[in-house]
C-alpha cells in the first residue's frame, strides 16, 4: 500500500471518529429516576389532627363553709380512696384587736357592768314590793273572811300582788340578760387565736367523693378560705378521653363509632380508639399563621388495654388518625408519582428503559398513597417525584 492511500485512510478514520463523537455528544443521556412498584394491599384514608387527653369525670372539691384551712399534706399524683378525708377546715380565727377596738370593748364591758348593777338593784326593789303585797294580801284575807271588806277590794289586792310578783320575775330575767351581755362584752377582749382545744372540737373534715388520683391542689398552705373556694381536683387516671379539634370540613366525614388510631403519644405502639361524640356546634379558632378556622370538637375513647397507656395523664399530647375509608385489596401507587396532565391524573411508567406517560383514573387518596381504578397493572413500575427532565419517551435509569 502506497503512502497516499495510507494517508487517505488515516484522514477517513479521523473524520469518522469526529462524526461519531459529535453524534454521541448530542444523543440524549439517560435520566436518573426512582421507581416504585404498583402493588395491591390494604389502604386507609385518614384525617390527622393533634389531640389532648382529658379526664372523663373531674371532681373539684370546694370549701363547704368559710374557715381556716389546715395545710394539705397530700401531693399531686397521690392515690386516694372514696370517703378518705383529704381536707380539714377549722373555724375562722378571731381577729386581733387594734387599740381603738380594744378601748371600745373595755368601754362596753364597763357599760355592761353598770347595766347589770342597775338590774340587780331593780330586781331587789321589785322583790321588796312583791313581798309587801304578799303580806298585805294575807292580812286582808282574814278581814275578808270576817266580812269586814268587800269582795271587790279583796280581788284588787290579790291582782296587785300577782302583778308585783310578775314584775319581780321580769326584773330577775333582766338581771340574767344583763349578766349575759356582760359576759358577751368580755369575750371581745379574749384571744381565741391560740385556743386549739375549741378549734379541734369544731373541725370540718372533707372527704374524697371517688377513688382515684389527686391531679391538682389549688391551695396547699394553711390559711383562711371562703365558702365555695376550690381546693383540690380529683379524678381517675384510668378513665381518660381524647379531645380533638378538627376542621369543620373534615368533621362532616367523621361519625360516631369511627375508628381512630393514636400515634406519637410517647409510648410504644399505636393505641386504638373509637369516636364517641361529634359535637353539633363549631367554633372559630385562629391558627398559628393567623388564619381564621372553623373547628369542631370531637371526643374519642381509648379501646386499647389500659396496661398499654398507664403512663398517660390529663392534658397529654398525641396525634389522632381518624379512619374515614379503608379497603383490603387495593391497587395502589405512591402519591408522589402522580401529576396533572390537563384535567387528568397521569404518571410516568418505566418500559424497556424509557419513560412512558400514561393517563390514570384514581380513587381514594391519603397523604402517601393513591388508589388506582384504571390505567395501571400490578407489578408495573412508576417514576416517583418526576422532575422537569423527565418527559415521554426519554431514556431512564434507576438511581444507585
Amino acid at each position: 500500500m502506497n503512502v497516499a492511500l495510507r494517508r487517505k485512510l488515516f484522514v477517513i478514520i479521523i473524520i469518522a471518529g469526529v462524526v461519531l463523537a459529535t453524534v454521541y455528544g448530542f444523543y440524549p443521556k439517560a435520566v436518573d429516576v426512582d421507581l416504585a412498584d404498583v402493588t395491591r394491599g390494604p389502604l386507609q384514608v385518614t384525617i390527622e389532627e393533634e389531640g389532648r387527653t382529658r379526664l372523663k369525670d373531674r371532681f373539684v372539691i370546694t370549701a363547704p363553709t368559710a374557715g381556716y384551712l389546715e395545710r394539705i399534706r397530700a401531693k399531686a399524683g397521690d392515690q386516694v380512696k372514696k370517703g378518705q378525708d383529704v381536707i380539714v377546715l377549722e373555724p375562722l380565727h378571731s381577729p386581733v384587736l387594734d387599740p381603738r377596738s380594744r378601748a371600745e370593748a373595755t368601754a362596753t364591758i364597763t357599760s355592761a357592768e353598770a347595766a347589770l348593777n342597775a338590774a340587780i338593784e331593780k330586781e331587789s326593789a321589785t322583790a321588796a314590793d312583791a313581798d309587801y303585797m304578799e303580806k298585805r294580801l294575807e292580812r286582808l284575807k282574814n278581814l275578808y273572811a270576817k266580812g269586814s271588806i268587800a269582795k271587790d277590794q279583796f280581788d284588787q289586792i290579790e291582782a296587785e300582788t300577782k302583778k308585783g310578783w310578775a314584775i319581780q320575775r321580769s326584773a330577775k330575767s333582766a338581771v340574767n340578760v344583763s349578766r349575759s351581755e356582760l359576759e358577751r362584752s368580755k369575750t371581745l377582749l379574749q384571744n381565741f387565736a391560740s385556743d386549739k382545744k375549741t378549734a379541734s372540737r369544731n373541725k370540718v373534715y372533707v372527704s374524697s367523693p371517688v377513688s382515684g388520683n389527686i391531679f391538682r391542689i389549688y391551695k396547699e398552705s394553711e390559711g383562711a378560705v371562703n365558702v365555695g373556694e376550690p381546693l383540690m381536683e380529683i379524678g381517675n387516671s384510668q378513665s381518660l378521653e381524647i379531645r380533638v379539634e378538627v376542621l369543620s370540613s373534615d368533621a362532616v366525614k367523621i361519625k360516631k363509632g369511627t375508628a381512630v388510631f393514636f400515634k406519637r403519644w410517647g409510648g410504644e405502639g399505636t393505641l386504638e380508639g373509637v369516636v364517641r361524640v361529634v359535637e353539633p356546634s363549631g367554633f372559630t379558632k385562629i391558627s398559628s399563621l393567623g388564619v381564621e378556622e372553623q373547628r369542631v370538637l370531637i371526643i374519642a375513647d381509648i379501646t386499647s388495654p389500659a396496661e398499654m397507656w398507664l403512663a398517660l395523664g390529663d392534658g397529654y399530647r398525641l396525634e389522632a388518625h381518624f379512619v374515614i375509608w379503608e379497603g383490603k385489596n387495593i391497587l395502589q401507587i405512591p402519591g408522589s408519582a402522580l401529576f396533572r396532565s390537563g384535567k387528568d391524573w397521569a404518571v410516568f411508567v418505566g418500559e424497556k428503559g424509557k419513560a412512558r406517560q400514561r393517563i390514570l383514573k384514581i380513587g381514594q387518596r391519603n397523604g402517601l398513597t393513591a388508589e388506582i381504578i384504571s390505567g395501571l397493572q400490578e407489578r408495573e413500575k412508576v417514576i416517583v417525584h418526576p422532575d422537569d427532565s423527565v418527559c415521554n419517551g426519554i431514556r431512564i435509569k434507576t438511581k444507585k
